[in-house]
């Protein structure tokens, strides 16, 4: 049951934040439940299966996902989609969400998180690269998915970023990419294969997205 991007239509608007900003919503129709921000969707939830993933580029990372984690950091919360789907793959397993912008947050524990997550996911307001320096232990499964307004936000290609992942990951790091130019994903590869280890990337069907696979070596 696959969110289609150029025919969704909403049947209702559950919530509306309005600024000089930026415009983010969330709406409903009789199958799914969405995230968009200045008209662009940002995460989907089937209502009747939350845990099913629905958009090309997460589809595309749950085919990247290793057999087991037991704990995962996602940098870049939305409405929470990965986040979801590996709590039913992994029951077991313990979860960190962080995300910059109070607003998201609240959005996600009102209309996206499942009782699943209750307990078992701890949810930060905080910058990723403050997050990374400052958080203890470290993680088995990473995922990066953060975007501004402009696309892939400069933290992105910067080194300290990854030499602070790589001080937190034990296993693999899988990132959300919508590079501008050819030259930005140069960038992120080269870092990736510098801090963490030997770099994939996949494409996504009918999509911009680029998404970057690694395994600290």
């Amino acid at each position: 049951m696959d969110f289609n991007l150029q025919t969704y239509r909403a049947e209702q608007l559950l919530h509306l934040g309005v600024s000089p900003a930026r415009r983010i919503c969330v709406q409903q129709n009789e199958l799914h439940r969405w995230l968009e921000i200045d008209g662009v969707v940002q995460s989907a939830m089937i209502l009747s299966a939350p845990h099913r993933l629905c958009l090309p580029h997460q589809q595309t990372i749950a085919a990247l996902l290793p057999e087991r984690a037991s704990r995962v950091l996602e940098l870049g919360l939305g409405g929470g989609d990965m986040g979801r789907h590996l709590q039913a793959r992994w029951p077991e397993a313990e979860f960190d969400g962080v995300d910059l912008d109070a607003e998201v947050i609240g959005l996600y524990r009102d209309f996206f998180m499942t009782d699943e997550a209750l307990g078992r996911q701890r949810l930060h307001r905080a910058d990723a690269l403050s997050f990374l320096i400052e958080m203890p232990g470290c993680h088995d499964l990473i995922l990066v998915d953060l975007f501004s307004q402009d696309g892939n936000p400069p933290l992105l290609f910067a080194p300290d970023f990854y030499q602070a992942l790589a001080a937190r990951l034990e296993g693999e790091l899988i990132m959300n990419l919508l590079p501008r130019t050819g030259r930005e994903l140069d960038r992120v590869l080269t870092l990736v294969e510098h801090w963490i280890g030997p770099a994939q990337l996949r494409g996504v069907p009918g999509c911009l997205n680029r998404i970057v696979h690694a395994r600290k070596g």
